[in-house]
């Protein structure tokens, strides 16, 4: 049997998975994948479902894989055999040998893999605006781009290493969902940096990528968020489109609901289930769109009612503070009790470097509205300004300015 390595392996998965249409994650998609092989490659034979599902990590496997296997799954994937894959994918230039750590990651169990992707975040962190070294090898490598790209998603340093990492990241998976969620965050970058051009090609790329139908609904919810911020920002002064209220309605009830439970998990990965839900009502609040998104929160109540009693959970608290905010300018309330958020945020610092500034302009909506108070005014808007020229992101300054 040829000797295959682990990076190999995967990046031979991704191919395959580029041309099925969809990350192969189920036994049901192996066996549609079965048949799409043997429909688009006869000569080949079948490829069983079992065998499928042992080289894609469905189920536990020893031992190497048959040269006609992975021939079988080169051609599918465009190659003329595995040889003219390794040779076409893995060239001098590009290649980036095994991280000899990484090589232990199928060993760990999920929550293991996911506390490992917090610590790389941790260590590869720079107090400047270029990407550690170990950090663009992560991008390159397979489990890198799963437990620490995708999982430790560092905005706060979107418009500086981070960014540079999903750059690395998007050259090296090309799968449909990798290609969105780069994309995705990347606009959001350049929305926040005010950079119009950049942000308007990049709309037009997302836009024009494929959605695979279970593709995670982070990645769907950031798309919306950018739909969202760009109508907005063609009109500002006008009621939300009916037609893009009706596709936002659309695209949540394609989404399956995920559970709640997320006991298998280490806290700090701050599971949430709406993920769709809550980048949606995030469009709403940075862009002052009151009425929406009240009716937008109800909307996700009925679709998660867990959330209601979901406690010590970044995201849900960041739902919490939309809330109060959408009910205040909208007539309904007058206050709200910040302290949820600020203790669980103190107990995230990876996400309380980013969604800090949310917090802060929850406040700002209530300091203006309350009782005169122009020294408070005057200090959260000094801590939103710090942030935005901080983090290369002046349009929370210019949103600050907008709330009187």
């Amino acid at each position: 049997m040829p000797v295959i390595s682990a990076t190999q392996q995967a990046a031979l998965c991704a191919a395959v998975a580029t041309r099925f249409g969809q990350p192969i994650r189920y036994p049901s998609h192996c066996e549609a994948l079965e048949a799409s092989i043997a429909q688009a490659q006869p000569q080949d034979g079948r490829l069983s479902a079992n065998t499928l599902r042992r080289f894609f990590g469905l189920v536990k496997k020893t031992g190497g894989y048959h040269l006609h296997t992975l021939d079988a799954l080169a051609r599918y994937a465009g190659f003329a055999d595995f040889e003219a894959f390794v040779a076409g994918t893995f060239t001098t230039a590009d290649a980036i040998p095994d991280i000899p750590e990484l090589l232990a990651f199928p060993r760990l169990q999920h929550a293991e893999r996911l506390l490992m992707g917090y610590f790389l975040g941790q260590i590869t962190r720079t107090d400047d605006f270029t990407a550690n070294a170990l950090a663009l090898r992560l991008a390159a490598h397979p489990a890198g781009q799963e437990y620490f790209v995708e999982s430790y998603v560092d905005l706060a340093y979107l418009n500086g290493a981070y960014g540079q990492v999903v750059r690395e990241y998007l050259r090296h998976k090309k799968t449909p969902e990798a290609q969105l969620y780069g994309h995705s965050v990347l606009f959001l970058g350049e929305f926040l940096a005010e950079d119009e051009p950049a942000w308007q090609a990049r709309l037009q790329h997302l836009l024009a990528l494929s959605v695979p139908p279970d593709t995670h609904p982070f990645p769907r919810g950031r798309r919306a968020f950018a739909t969202i911020a760009a109508t907005w920002y063609k009109a500002p002064a006008q009621p939300l489109p009916a037609a893009l209220w009706a596709q936002l309605l659309d695209e949540a009830a394609q989404i399956p609901i995920l559970p709640t439970d997320a006991g298998s998990l280490p806290p700090f990965y701050n599971y949430f289930p709406a993920g769709y839900y809550f980048l949606v009502a995030e469009a709403f609040f940075l862009t002052n769109q009151f009425e929406p998104l009240v009716a937008w929160i109800e909307l996700t109540l009925e679709a998660y009612p867990t959330l209601r009693h979901y406690e010590h959970n970044v995201f849900n608290e960041l739902m919490r503070a939309f809330q109060a905010v959408a009910a205040l300018r909208t007539g309904t309330a007058t206050t709200w009790d910040s302290a949820p958020l600020g203790a669980v945020l103190t107990t995230h610092a990876w996400l309380r470097d980013y969604y800090q500034v949310h917090c802060w302009l929850a406040s700002l909506h209530f300091a203006v509205a309350g009782p005169p108070d122009p020294s408070a005014v005057a200090k959260i808007r000094q801590h939103i300004s710090r942030f935005a020229q901080k983090r290369r992101m002046p349009f929370f300054e210019s949103l600050a300015a907008r709330i009187a």
